[in-house]
């Protein structure tokens, strides 16, 4: 009777192991893949088309080593500015949107286009629609859209770490280097009332998690390069912005 007691008991505690063996296969989230030759964008995403992807879950579009008009050009050699469309997922020409022929939604200049300009209706400075804000608050974390007034129509960079602009990152002199500040997000307030959340990734090509060595002669060929994603609230005035 003892012998069948502790054999009963065996068999509980075995089918209790396995049991709990399997709860944990089933909750256990595999870590997460990336697109092939990126560090920082899903595996799960659609091409739509060179440079540009589309994670279909959240709605969030990817924007991946997009070259500069000027890839290799020095801060003496200038940059040209370069618009993008965040509807379409395309690059707007210069011209046409100087001009005011195409819609235009971010531009970058500056110094390797590291300025961060909305096509603003109002002048820097006062409230008004085609604005952006810059928001200390993780891409993936950040559900809402500020509600206050939003006044600023570029987001310079900074320069060495002193954040004195309240920008996406800064440029540090005693290495040349473009570094992205963690945990920032963008917002533009389009000029139909639009909400669209962005996050700057990186300027160099691959997104590397260090700067390269300025004094390698093929660090030029690196910058700038765009890394961004962005997400679009549909509806006028909705302000939310939630990509998880």
């Amino acid at each position: 009777m003892a012998i069948r007691r502790l054999t009963n008991s065996l068999l509980v505690l075995t089918l209790l192991f396995l049991c709990s063996c399997g709860k944990d296969d089933a909750t256990t989230t595999p870590g997460e893949t990336y697109l092939e030759g990126t560090n920082w964008v899903p595996g799960r995403v659609k091409q739509l088309e060179e440079h540009i992807y589309l994670d279909e879950k959240y709605k969030v579009v990817y924007v991946v080593n997009y070259p500069a008009p000027d890839v290799g050009h020095s801060a003496s050699e200038g940059h040209r500015a370069w618009f993008f469309n965040f509807d379409t997922h395309k690059v707007v020409d210069s011209t046409a949107a100087v001009d005011g022929v195409s819609t235009w939604h971010i531009m970058f200049n500056s110094i390797y286009n590291s300025q961060i300009n909305a096509d603003a209706a109002t002048a820097e400075g006062r409230n008004g629609l085609g604005k952006i804000r810059v928001v200390k608050t993780a891409f993936d974390e950040l559900s809402a859209a500020p509600a206050d007034s939003m006044i600023r129509n570029s987001v310079p960079i900074s320069f060495d770490i002193n954040d004195i602009v309240d920008s996406w990152g800064y440029y540090q002199f005693n290495n040349h280097s473009l570094v992205p500040y963690k945990n920032r997000s963008l917002i533009f307030l389009l000029k139909d009332n639009r909400y669209v959340k962005v996050e700057l990734v990186n300027l160099y090509k691959d997104n590397p998690a260090t700067a390269p060595d300025y004094g390698d002669p093929n660090t030029k060929n690196l910058a700038p390069y765009f890394n961004f994603r962005y997400y679009v609230q549909a509806t006028p005035g909705n302000l939310n912005v939630k990509t998880k």
